[in-house]
């Protein structure tokens, strides 16, 4: 071979690599996939400012930021998993909590167990915070990859799957959810269950036995694993195209989905089964772990106007102001704060042009060009609006599990993108320079409008702060204390979901959190004789209710000064009278320790 063959040969390798034909498809894809990871992450480091190894050490939320109190919560949940105590289908016994004797939150039915279990594992490696904003980071990573598989799936062209992956992994829902609803942030099996949707309601349909339809049963299985909020609409949403099917070929046609479905309740049984078997074998509780209202179906329901108006935190400061007003004037609050159900400019957009598809089909009469989305669309808002289904479901049967609806605007997020990515490939032949440009300028218009504000100086030195009076604070209380000594707090408070006014549910897992040796007495599951136990101290005087602590063998009572009007003075006095002077108090000044004497 000459040297100009051999340049020849290189050459053509080198067009043949840059034109992608040295790759399969599939390879392409997975390439695709690795970009989209990255691109995604930073994306992610740049509005959290994660950039350095101090920034990964400092939590991504903390008390300090009062609308997600409930991150303390995760932050317990992942200690104990770190420490063996969170093992999936396995009994939740933490003996680090509910002291005198130890907490049982078999009651407590939490199905995202895996997640927690997985954090746990890396948080033993790497510290409870950095392995939570992992978690955070990695569910917007892979919310986005699956939108892609989902779209590739689907056979549906590559760049507009991208940039909709892109946008929906980069949602505005999951950085309102972000941390504090880990679980909730974790939507990245959405695509895939739309894609048994698409399936389902197609003219072939699911046959039993198939390869999609197996496919179906693990994504069914997969989703039961998750928030119980994106089981339901799966199932829902599967049997709304089995019973589509039963119409056109008989009832034989809504076997798969009956089929779909009973895989999802398994995977969810499964999640459960430890609750069911610990409650089989003590009984229920006297009071449900879980207290729902009705009126919380009508407060948190999903409102068409919230998927439009932007969130307080806009980038753009004339977007956040009209975000402000909005909350200002409104009776029903957008279902959590902050408000997750904004789907940003290229979902409105996306939503009028389903809209119009939708009306020009009803126009003509033309029902079998109706789009399948707008269906799934208008069966969410059937189910989920304020006073729609789910409210007449809580009213009349009392089933007000589901109060959250909000939390569906994610999900019809989903549904516009696909139909999106579907419009743009059966309609754009041909993608000029042009095209990419024009793809890549609305995707970057879309981040801009989804993207919060990125973490500010004030709030990073907030939220340092508080960190280090907590953990200087319970460094100070096992200075002090012997080893596994016992820790009875006040206000007294039940878990789950009791909040008392100045201190949010969870605020007693503060000092667990950073605690090595000691054991406290929140965590021991309400109506349980664990907890009870605490009420009836409420009936004693001062002095008796010390003696009784002192004979349980509690070396400490951990006051939170916010649970008391008087920020805990008068309290603190009238155990000086009776001899129990030491202190130990945290820098914040918001928590104070008084080590028992006698």
């Amino acid at each position: 071979m000459t040297l100009k063959t051999k340049n020849n040969s290189i050459l053509q390798a080198v067009a043949l690599f840059l034109r992608g034909r040295a790759f399969t498809a599939l390879s392409l894809d997975i390439l695709r996939c690795l970009l989209l990871a990255i691109f995604v992450s930073l994306a992610w480091c740049y509005v959290t400012g994660r950039w350095t190894s101090e920034m990964w050490q400092l939590p991504i939320e903390y008390t300090n930021d009062h609308e997600r109190a409930d991150i303390t919560s995760l932050y317990a949940g992942v200690k104990a998993a770190s420490q063996g105590h969170f093992i999936p289908f396995l009994y939740k016994t933490i003996p680090e909590l509910g002291a005198p004797t130890v907490a049982q939150w078999n009651d407590y039915p939490i199905v995202e167990q895996f997640l927690f279990f997985f954090t746990g594992v890396l948080a033993s490696y790497i510290g409870i915070f950095p392995a939570v904003t992992f978690a955070v980071m990695f569910a917007h990573i892979l919310a986005s990859i699956s939108f892609y598989v989902a779209c590739r799936f689907l056979r549906l062209r590559w760049l507009w799957a991208f940039a909709g992956a892109v946008i929906f992994g980069l949602s505005s829902f999951g950085f309102a959810h972000g941390a504090h609803h880990l679980n909730i942030t974790y939507y990245w099996h959405v695509p895939l269950c739309l894609i048994v949707c698409y399936w389902i309601n197609s003219e072939q349909g699911l046959s039993i036995g198939s390869r999609r339809f197996i496919f179906a049963l693990g994504v069914a299985f997969a989703t039961g694993l998750q928030n119980v909020y994106y089981t339901n609409i799966f199932v829902q949403l599967v049997l709304l195209g089995g019973f589509i099917q039963a119409l056109r070929t008989g009832w034989r046609g809504i076997l798969p989905a009956f089929g779909i479905v009973a895989m999802a309740a398994l995977a969810f049984s499964l999640m459960n089964i430890h609750t069911w078997i610990f409650q089989l074998i003590y009984g229920p509780p006297d009071k449900a772990s879980f207290v729902r209202l009705y009126q919380h179906l009508e407060l948190y329901a999903l409102k068409c106007v919230d998927l439009v108006i932007p969130p307080p935190d806009h980038r753009s400061a004339a977007f956040a102001a009209f975000g402000s007003r909005h909350l200002q004037e409104i009776v029903l609050p957008p279902g959590e704060f902050p408000p997750p159900g904004y789907i940003g400019i290229v979902g409105i957009a996306g939503l009028f042009a389903l809209l119009l598809t939708s009306f020009q089909a009803v126009v003509k009469k033309s029902f079998s060009n109706f789009p399948i989305e707008a269906w799934q669309i208008l069966w969410i808002f059937i189910y989920s609006t304020t006073g729609g289904l789910n409210a007449i479901i809580g009213s009349t049967l009392g089933i007000q599990l589901f109060r959250t609806t909000s939390r569906y605007s994610i999900v019809i997020l989903c549904i516009i993108l696909f139909y999106l990515v579907k419009t743009l490939t059966k309609q754009v032949k041909k993608i000029t320079f042009l095209g990419y440009a024009l793809v890549t300028f609305v995707t970057f218009v879309a981040l801009w409008d989804q993207l919060p504000q990125s973490i500010s100086e004030q709030h990073i030195n907030e939220t340092e702060f508080a960190v280090t009076s907590d953990r200087e604070f319970t460094n100070r209380m096992e200075s002090a204390l012997p080893k596994a000594a016992m820790v009875f707090q006040l206000p007294i408070m039940e878990f789950p979901e009791g909040p008392v006014p100045g201190v949010p549910s969870w605020d007693h897992f503060r000092p667990y959190i950073f605690s090595k040796y000691l054991r406290y007495s929140f965590g021991a599951m309400k109506g349980r004789p664990e907890a009870r136990w605490q009420r009836d101290l409420t009936s004693l005087s001062l002095a008796d209710a010390v003696t009784k602590l002192r004979g349980l063998g509690f070396r400490a009572i951990l006051i939170n000064r916010n649970g008391f009007p008087d920020k805990a003075k008068g309290f603190l006095q009238s155990l000086s009278t009776l001899g129990q002077s030491q202190l130990i108090e945290s820098p914040a000044g918001d928590l104070v320790c008084v080590v028992l004497a006698g």
